[in-house]
């Protein structure tokens, strides 16, 4: 997953970074904003933007534990 001479094909480890310091900042807003964004492509022209589905991710992401994705 990590960009390495190995996998040059990889995301860049700046992008993991920035999502500890957000996890580690308002770890409730981080999984707000990803779902929100990226994550399932809400963030594209035309997107039909679903709250449940946002909603959802968010509680996945408060059940685990606060140190499990740091």
């Amino acid at each position: 997953m990590v960009k390495t001479e190995q996998n040059p094909g990889g995301t860049p480890i700046e992008v993991f970074d920035g999502f500890r310091k957000a996890l580690a900042a308002n770890r409730a807003q981080f999984y707000l904003d990803v779902a929100s964004g990226p994550f399932y492509g809400f963030n594209r022209d035309g997107a039909e933007i679903s709250q449940g589905t946002i909603q959802n991710w968010w509680r996945q992401g408060m059940i685990g534990s606060a140190k499990a994705p740091l």
